[in-house]
């Protein structure tokens, strides 16, 4: 159906009904008056909207009618309507008014109900006088409100769940329009805009498919949801997307559809909206426009600080002037920007750029000057990105322009998370910041070439979407890009490089055990030389901050830096000379053992106990953690007690708890579900059993505000309840099963168990890929429990929505498993994360 006719009809019901309840209440017309305001007063009733009302009184109302008018109230909640009511007079609405540009927007749309009409059109006048909010103030009033709820989105409309009134590009930025025009104008309507030659045939069209795509996303919402929902959320999308009348056989495709036509609305519409409020600027202070223009080449002036063009032709007559204005903005950074007439003149010349404007050798020369050039390079891409130039001059970029990415490590789409990658890898120019930025600031100043950072980030999803593995496709579309674009064959085998391997070191840092030596071995192997190092550290960095501002933490911090410098430290002294292990376990015990000497530690008992463990533990465990651990145990006056050690703040950027007992049936389901009692979660284990049957298991966690403990009498309270709850296995109560979260059941994060035995080892491997949330290693735990299993080992890391764990694991009796027992743990693990 038709939306206008839908939201016409909807406000027809709502009409007459409100008219026949106020009748039934026989309220004297003489007094009072039924006007509907706010979103019913612009007629918009969306399935689930408030219905705004006021009652008008007028002033010699007398008791009567106000309690006639209190019961008309009281049965609208009675019978649930869902109204937003005010009661006014004259003089109160036009106090209230001018206290706040929010109701007197509310009172501007209007219409009358029924009641004492002459009163209503009093207030009709007095609201759209001037007396009340002029045109100037009101202006400056409404767009410091549009800048704040963009910023309070995150000034992009390319969330992965967003809101479709109230997001930059939402139905919110076209009833602005609509109120600024309206309050200069008088008009009505975008149509009389068109009327009075301000708006163009081509943007009133485009205003009014951007108003058809949101008002039937946010009808089919209200429809979906049962309710006035207005957020977009992933449980959310395959319904709406259906109602929309998008059909694909595959639910992701469905839904990718659906929504990339939603983005690239709301894309559209964010840019229309910027060059009609600049627009509008200019007309409520025309003195802007009486500025004397100064030229400031031959195709180009600037005008009250923005660039203008000289003349209507400059496209027709010289395409590359599409570029060279971006490249004039960053020699005169201190414009504010084009001017809404030279915007909309690069819109309505977007078809120039063409094969042969990509191929002009010229054009892509502008094209790498701009993307080189230091300060204002990320500004700039990002315009060009938001007025669709880059998109045609790179048509890679604009196929993954509204594209989702179906997981919760990612929160934008596809082009705009690439556009926070390239502002990252750019900030890392900037020196002298204060904080960690300044230690990615000297990395970045042992690059070779910025300009190789910089393309591996605007290519290393470009490839999102494509039948096959993204990161490969980049690459090779990364080394043409770059060929075509006269870079050297090696700078363009380094980003190429760089993308095929932008995930290796988050996974490297987060899945796997950097310390050890085996794996650090394979990490340099593959990154080869230092040049290459530094470049793919800064990558990585950019990537993750740019996927999701909860995402990165001191945690994923330390653990990229401490896999940083463990790989300089591994490549300077050589590929072909590699560290030997024995030479680490012997520095890292000699380095232990003298600050245990220092600490008043007698050696000989730290020999004794070092004698227990496998030369493994000192691989995975810094000197500094064997030095804890060892005057922890050692310390400690009864052999056969729980010790539990609490180091607040360690090195990686969580808290680290030790714990040192006789190793147990069921030892690691009791102590996850004891941290998970404690609302502890765990980021990080270790899991070793000493050759006497000790168990030396260290995890480290995060509080419920996601940093390290707070304070140390937590850690204490952590500690002591720790040690009590060990000391009395049969009082740990299991964890219940957790509901998994509403985002992880609809991003369906698989299950997946890979099981591994090796010819004369004890143990069963077990990989484990899985859903991550609260209280995951408590449910793990569980099946553990339930299946008779025990934890030799454990290595347990997470990413986004995701947990990647592997697991040593045997029967009781310390038998490997057999493919049965296999299947039961891979069925019972299955059961309890449902």
């Amino acid at each position: 159906a038709d939306i206008y006719e839908l939201i016409a009809l909807n406000t027809h019901i709502a009409d007459e009904l409100l008219r026949n309840l106020w009748q039934q209440c026989r309220i004297p017309d003489r007094f009072a008056a039924l006007v509907a305001v706010g979103g019913y007063g612009r007629r918009e009733l969306f399935p689930g909207s408030d219905i705004d009302l006021m009652v008008l009184l007028d002033k010699g109302c007398d008791e009567q009618t106000k309690q006639d008018v209190k019961a008309f109230l009281t049965l609208l909640w009675d019978i649930r309507i869902p109204v937003a009511q005010s009661v006014r007079t004259l003089k109160e609405c036009t106090s209230e008014a001018r206290k706040d540009v929010t109701i007197m927007t509310s009172l501007m749309e209007h219409y009358y109900l029924c009641g004492n009409r002459p009163l209503y059109e009093r207030f009709a006048a007095l609201v759209d006088s001037n007396k009340v909010w002029p045109s100037k103030k009101y202006f400056e009033a409404k767009t410091e409100e549009l800048d704040a709820r963009h910023h309070k989105y995150g000034d992009t409309a390319n969330h992965l769940e967003p809101n479709v009134k109230e997001n930059p590009g939402s139905l919110r930025d076209l009833h602005t329009l609509r109120w600024l025009t309206n309050r200069h104008f008088r008009t009505a309507s975008f149509e009389e805009l068109m009327q009075k030659g301000f708006l163009s045939g081509s943007e009133l069209f485009a205003l009014q498919e951007a108003y058809i795509t949101l008002a039937r996303t946010r009808y089919a919402l209200h429809l979906h949801t049962g309710r006035g929902e207005d957020r977009l959320l992933f449980d959310y999308q395959p319904g709406v997307a259906s109602l929309m009348g998008f059909e694909q056989a595959q639910r992701n495709l469905q839904v990718e559809a659906f929504m990339q036509v939603f983005y690239r609305t709301t894309n559209q519409l964010s840019t229309l909206s910027e060059i009609i409020v600049e627009r509008l600027q200019s007309e409520i202070f025309p003195s802007l426009l009486r500025r004397r223009a100064r030229p400031i080449d031959a195709h180009f002036q600037v005008r009250a600080n923005r660039l203008e063009a000289r003349s209507a032709e400059i496209f027709k007559q010289n395409p590359t002037a599409i570029l060279e204005l971006f490249r004039l903005l960053q020699l005169h950074s201190q414009l504010s920007g084009p001017s809404d007439g030279l915007i909309q003149l690069l819109l309505d010349h977007l078809d120039l750029i063409d094969e042969t404007f990509r191929a002009d050798a010229r054009n892509r020369e502008l094209f790498i000057e701009i993307l080189n050039h230091p300060n204002t390079n990320s500004r700039e891409i990002r315009r060009m990105a938001q007025l669709g130039i880059l998109g045609r001059y790179w048509p890679s970029f604009d196929a993954v322009t509204g594209r989702m990415q179906f997981d919760l490590y990612h929160v934008y789409t596809v082009e705009e998370h690439t556009l926070r990658v390239f502002e990252n890898a750019c900030q890392f120019s900037a020196s002298a910041s204060g904080d960690e930025m300044d230690t990615y600031h000297d990395v970045f100043t042992q690059t070779p070439k910025a300009l190789i950072l910089y393309l591996a980030a605007l290519f290393h999803d470009i490839a999102k979407g494509r039948n096959g593995d993204h990161s490969e496709l980049g690459a090779e579309d990364a080394r043409t890009f770059c060929l075509d674009h006269n870079l050297s064959t090696s700078d363009a085998n380094l980003v190429g490089w760089l993308v095929e391997n932008h995930l290796v070191m988050s996974k490297t840092a987060q899945h796997l055990d950097s310390s050890d030596p085996r794996v650090l071995k394979e990490f340099a192997q593959n990154v080869g030389n230092l040049a290459r190092l530094h470049y793919l550290y800064l990558l990585t960095i950019a990537d993750i901050r740019g996927t999701n501002p909860k995402l990165w933490d001191s945690w994923r911090s330390t653990l990229l830096a401490d896999l940083y410098q463990n790989t300089s430290k591994y490549l300077r002294h050589g590929l072909d000379s590699p560290i030997e292990p024995r030479e680490l376990i012997q520095e890292v015990k000699t380095s232990a053992l003298q600050q245990l000497q220092r600490q008043g530690i007698d050696k000989a008992r730290c020999l004794a106990f070092w004698q227990e463990l496998e030369e493994d533990y000192f691989l995975r465990h810094s000197d500094d953690e064997v030095v804890r651990q060892a005057a922890a145990i050692v310390n400690h006056s009864s052999d056969g007690d729980v010790v539990v050690h609490i180091h607040q703040y360690s090195a990686r950027g969580a808290t680290e708890i030790f714990i040192y007992c006789n190793d147990r049936n069921y030892l690691f389901a009791h102590i996850t579900s004891a941290l998970s009692k404690l609302g502890l979660t765990v980021v990080h284990a270790r899991i070793i059993t000493s050759k006497k049957g000790h168990a030396l298991d260290t995890f480290l966690v995060l509080g419920e505000d996601g940093g390290p403990i707070s304070d140390q009498a937590q850690c204490r309270q952590v500690a002591d309840k720790l040690a009590l709850a060990l000391e009395n296995p049969g009082r740990i109560p299991m964890a219940s099963s957790q509901k998994l979260p509403r985002t992880i059941r609809e991003m369906q994060v698989p299950v997946r168990t890979q099981f591994e035995h090796l010819p004369n080892h004890e143990y069963t491997t077990m990989d484990l890929k899985a859903p991550d949330f609260p209280g995951l290693l408590a449910s793990l735990g569980n099946a553990f429990v339930n299946c008779n299993i025990s934890v030799h080992n454990a290595q347990i890391s997470k990413l986004g929505e995701r947990v990647h764990n592997v697991f040593q694991i045997s029967t009781l009796d310390n038998r490997p498993l057999d493919p049965p027992q296999q299947q039961g743990l891979d069925e019972a693990i299955r059961q309890c994360l449902q």
